[in-house]
């Protein structure tokens, strides 16, 4: 279901004739045509991620994952398995870039409420803030999509999701929720993107004090969402790593851990 379905229908028509007419120079990108664009098959979901360890240290994409681009005027960033610690783990190098890599998912966040990661920074983005459109660019982000209910959505988010398609060929979700490192924004910070309120950052790491290593991470889903959005999360429908530099011209390089979901600690008997 395209997220104008929920729409009533000549007024679904009429935002996306407005988005046709409106240009490509409003999100920054070449538009290559306003008729229909036609979307591959969506891949098998899945109810765990794939793990990063699971896969040969080869220099690939690791098993499971694919690239999603939203800058086709950029270039890319790298992404690719190597070996780190006697693992297998995601190494990112953005280079004035910013894409993503992501799986699809089927989590059910009232079973697996629980989101346990590892990456590891070496150095940050000078200058870069996540809040601040002019200079969005982290090292490390983990990128989790969510269904959400229609009703949710206002006329600017949908037009803001149709634009992204109709320019990039890329299907945003709903809702997303992103995990962040930030140079200078205090833990537990909740930052809204400027072009939608269905896209916010929880920053939950912040400065230089735990560069070079390998940092874990384990949170509760349901409450960070809460936090963020005020309301319960619907099912996850995806989860990605993102590392962009775009923003700031400049270099950024992660190293990323596996990344999984799990159940509720059993209470003590």
């Amino acid at each position: 279901m395209r997220d104008f379905d929920c729409l009533e229908p000549a007024l679904a028509n009429r935002v996306r004739r407005a988005l046709c007419g409106a240009g490509a120079a409003t999100a920054g990108l070449s538009l290559a045509g306003c008729g229909s664009r036609p979307r591959a098959p969506a891949p098998p979901r899945a109810t765990q991620v794939p793990l990063f360890s699971s896969s040969p240290a080869n220099g690939d994409l690791p098993q499971g994952w694919r690239p999603f681009v939203l800058r086709r005027d950029r270039g890319t960033t790298r992404y690719r398995t190597i070996e780190s610690e006697g693992r297998t783990v995601l190494s990112a190098r953005a280079e004035s870039t910013s894409t993503a890599v992501q799986c699809e998912v089927d989590i059910d966040l009232t079973e697996t409420p629980w989101l346990q990661w590892q990456w590891r920074v070496d150095a940050l983005v000078p200058g870069a803030r996540v809040d601040d459109e002019a200079r969005d660019d982290s090292p490390a982000r983990l990128v989790l999509a969510f269904r959400a209910a229609p009703q949710r959505l206002t006329l600017g988010d949908l037009m803001f999701f149709e634009q992204i398609e109709l320019f990039t060929g890329q299907r945003l979700r709903n809702t997303s929720l992103l995990y962040v490192w930030d140079p200078e924004l205090p833990v537990g910070t909740v930052a809204r993107y400027a072009r939608t309120g269905r896209i916010r950052y929880f920053v939950v790491e912040s400065g230089t004090s735990r560069l070079g290593q390998w940092v874990s991470y384990r949170r509760n889903v349901i409450a960070d969402f809460k936090a963020a959005f005020g309301e319960v999360p619907g099912p996850i429908t995806s989860v990605g790593v993102l590392t962009d530099s775009d923003d700031m011209r400049s270099t950024a390089e992660a190293l990323y851990g596996d990344i999984s979901f799990q159940p509720a600690p059993q209470a003590a008997q």
